[in-house]
């Protein structure tokens, strides 16, 4: 796809007047559920999942839901077609890993994902099996009640990881099984009272009492994922496309609210619009997402779809796909790894500051110039064109194959093609000489984006601070990162260069 050239606004403050903080107090009274802000948190978190449940009855139309956002340390991530001569499947791992799979739908309509669960009972201990236990589940189970047999069968020699396992078949189960070391209890999801079930790091049916209280990890991520999933179902709205740009991307923790995007204010001692990264269900560890829509009653157990991402919410796309594809694209798995994982790692470095805070005016902003200004129609034109296939006289089963490639490749490209539309850095110098100013900063704007060089710099100037949307008095182009203000304004003034690629 063609590209115009896009601007990279860099701004330079000359602080002639000081820019104060402004008071933020977050509004958590929506914040409903199982948790308050008075609840102690825990910050350790490095290897858990924040995952949901939907039964066909909360879904507009009738199919289940299963989601899971994949934290986890390490950013290698995959979507592998395995048929080892068993029940075929797809599922989500690291790259290169074959042995485990810690989401994934197979021929049969099953389901399943995880997220580790700090309050149930221990295990035997050893190596964690809940990538093999799900490898096996997905390679043999037909049904909910198939995968309730596993647990059955590991109960006496005991699992090694406590895990929340979610479940779907093609036949109207949805099951969330809260498996500790030796037990495990059954939740259906068609019985809850919104008809799903949603959990982070701990088990409903788990310790409870103050001594295990720090093993209940991620209460704000399951609030607010409840919180928002109850919402989608009061309004009929609970499908792929919401979980994916409504849950998967929502940074809300308790010590800040930054609804709506992009945040105008300050949150502790992050500067402006930045907000913190850490406890949100958009996290900085989350790695891949899975999203799998399982089939209504009367339709094919292999027409379930999964909506994938691989790489942070922050800087990718999901597009569909199906396990009779019997296969999946080059930019989910190729010997060197996922190119759209590795994409979405540059996105979200270039998004989130070392200190893990989030810059949310690069998501977007009034100019429509963030990564999500660019990302979010995308996706939901990906999506619609899906269902659109999906609906079509012309569709067929052979062509899935062409088209999962398709969307898949136009997601990558499209992301390959994209660059920041402007950078805030401070690499500048202000040097005044015979009454004027000369700005000076550095020319390498898109090294990390495929290694541009700009064409050009214009230079913008304003009386007053830039806020993020804001261009100014356009006052000159210069082919080089050089300019003098000859005739600045006598009480000082604020500089911002958009460099052109």
């Amino acid at each position: 796809m063609s590209v115009s050239p896009s601007p990279l606004l860099i701004t330079l403050i000359l602080f002639l007047c000081f820019l104060l903080p402004i008071d933020l107090n977050p509004d958590y009274s929506d914040d409903l559920c199982c948790g308050s802000a008075s609840e102690e948190r825990f910050r350790a978190e490095q290897s858990e999942c924040t995952t949901g449940l939907a039964s066909g009855y909360a879904t507009p139309d009738g199919r289940p839901l299963l989601w899971k956002t994949r934290d986890v340390g390490n950013y290698r991530q995959e979507y592998h077609y395995v048929d080892d001569g068993r029940i075929p499947f797809i599922g989500l791992t690291y790259q290169n890993e074959e042995d485990e799979y810690f989401a994934g739908i197979n021929t049969a309509g099953f389901a399943i994902e995880n997220s580790n669960s700090y309050n149930l009972e221990r295990g035997p201990g050893g190596g964690d099996d809940d990538g093999r236990i799900q490898r096996l589940a997905l390679a043999t189970c037909r049904t909910v009640d198939d995968f309730a047999a596993i647990l059955d069968s590991t109960n006496e020699e005991g699992r090694t990881l406590e895990s929340n396992y979610g479940t779907f078949d093609a036949v109207g189960g949805a099951v969330m099984f809260e498996a500790g070391g030796y037990s495990y209890e059954r939740v259906d999801a068609a019985e809850q009272r919104y008809g799903f079930v949603v959990r982070s790091n701990f088990s409903y049916s788990g310790q409870a009492d103050s001594a295990f209280n720090e093993s209940y990890y991620g209460l704000n991520r399951h609030d607010r994922a409840y919180l928002l999933w109850r919402r989608a179902v009061e309004s009929d709205n609970l499908t792929p496309l919401y979980i994916l740009q409504e849950v998967v991307r929502d940074l809300y923790t308790r010590e800040c609210n930054p609804y709506p995007l992009p945040f105008d204010g300050y949150c502790d001692w992050m500067p402006y619009g930045h907000v913190p990264h850490m406890d949100a269900i958009n996290r900085n560890t989350s790695q891949s997402i899975f999203v799998g829509q399982g089939v209504a009653e009367g339709e094919r157990p292999d027409d379930a779809i999964i909506w994938a991402m691989t790489g942070s919410p922050l800087g990718c796309i999901a597009t569909p796909l199906w396990v009779r594809a019997g296969s999946v694209p080059g930019a989910y798995d190729t010997n060197i790894g996922s190119y759209l994982c590795w994409r979405a790692d540059t996105i979200r470095n270039w998004v989130r500051f070392p200190a893990g805070n989030v810059d949310t005016w690069k998501l977007t902003n009034p100019g429509g110039t963030g990564i999500y200004d660019f990302l979010l129609p995308l996706e939901t034109y990906f999506y619609n064109k899906t269902l659109r296939f999906v609906d079509s006289p012309a569709f067929s089963y052979e062509r899935l194959v062409a088209f999962q490639s398709e969307v898949a490749q136009q997601a990558a490209d499209s992301l390959a093609a994209w660059r920041p539309t402007y950078l805030v850095t401070e690499g500048f110098e202000a040097i005044f000489e015979d009454n004027n100013i000369v700005l000076v900063w550095s020319g390498d704007g898109g090294g990390e984006f495929g290694g541009l060089s700009p064409r050009g710099y214009t230079v913008y100037r304003e009386n007053h601070p830039f806020r993020e949307g804001d261009t100014g008095e356009r006052i000159g182009f210069v082919e080089e990162p050089r300019f003098v203000d000859r005739n600045p304004p006598s009480d000082g003034a604020f500089y911002r260069v958009a460099v052109t690629f």
